[in-house]
């Protein structure tokens, strides 16, 4: 049965847009099918478009591990908007006996995650040294030892946590990543510095570090190799099954989707030309209790 579903889900014999608007009852959205692939890496957005909650579909589709031709397959209730994964596909036909037929359209493709948009932010201001304290009558001047790693990070907007190995071959340089600048998912760096720095009388400092960080939005892509749906007939009959290689049958700028909400963003700090961090050092004070000092 299980192979059996998954030729289903992986046929891609091309249909007129006609017949696949007769065959799923999309004439209502007939207008929408035209829309320009105007996303990332050339996608078209199914938010609002298509029923159900298209952010949170999309992500769990492309969470599934790939079969051995690097896809991944999903099921959407085109009346409800329910999404079933492969596996959940699977355990209903087992119930049946047959994949579940109308309103469920059946899809098999690969994800992609071309970058959407990317902008710098300040990060969190942290301190980078100890408090050092003067309790005399007069200035003084010490040694401040400064110490700062670069941090990366990176979320979904949508959906279960992002791993860690995921984030960095997606944003550190793997077979994922096509971002040309450096940052520092592709390598940390640190710094520590030492001087001298003015402490006034019955007074402690210490210094901080704001850093310079970059964000990288991906929306991730599903590039459709094969849709279909049941058209009638016995549903173990593969002549019963409309196949086509688009979204839901509607035109080529559909081949590729993806949903606006659904986004997975990187966070680094940033690097100046030599590979230091980038960021701004501030010295903050702070007035010892009179009690404490000199008189």
């Amino acid at each position: 049965m299980k192979s059996a579903l998954k030729s289903v889900l992986k046929r891609g014999a091309l249909v007129t847009m006609t017949t696949a608007l007769a065959v799923t009852g999309l004439a209502a959205t007939a207008g929408t099918a035209n829309a320009a692939p105007g996303g990332p890496g050339g996608s078209t957005n199914i938010r609002g478009v298509d029923p159900g909650d298209t952010d949170l579909m999309i992500e769990r589709l492309c969470s599934q591990e790939a079969d051995d031709d690097g896809r991944v397959h999903g099921s959407l209730n085109v009346e409800t908007g329910q999404f079933r994964t492969y596996d959940e596909v699977y355990a209903e036909a087992e119930r049946l006996g047959h994949s579940p037929t109308a309103p469920w359209e059946y899809f098999s493709g690969y994800c992609t995650y071309p970058q959407a948009s990317t902008w710098s932010i300040k990060g969190e201001t942290v301190r980078t040294s100890r408090w050092i304290g003067n309790q005399g009558t007069t200035g003084d001047k010490e040694t401040i030892v400064r110490n700062y790693t670069t941090k990366t990070s990176a979320k979904k907007s949508v959906g279960a946590k992002i791993s860690l190995s995921f984030a960095k071959g997606l944003f550190g340089g793997g077979a994922e990543s096509s971002f040309s600048y450096e940052w520092g998912w592709e390598k940390s760096s640190s710094f520590e510095l030492r001087s001298e720095k003015s402490i006034p009388a019955c007074a402690q400092i210490a210094t901080t570090w704001t850093p310079y960080q970059r964000v990288v939005r991906v929306n991730p892509v599903f590039n459709v190799t094969s849709y279909s749906w049941h058209k009638g007939g016995d549903p173990n009959d593969s002549d019963s099954w409309e196949n086509t290689t688009t979204w839901r049958g509607r035109d080529a700028s559909w081949q590729k989707i993806y949903s606006h909400g659904y986004y997975i963003d990187g966070v680094s700090d940033k690097l100046l030309p030599d590979g230091s961090p980038d960021g701004r050092e501030d010295k903050i004070q702070e007035n010892l209790d009179p009690s404490k000092c000199a008189k």
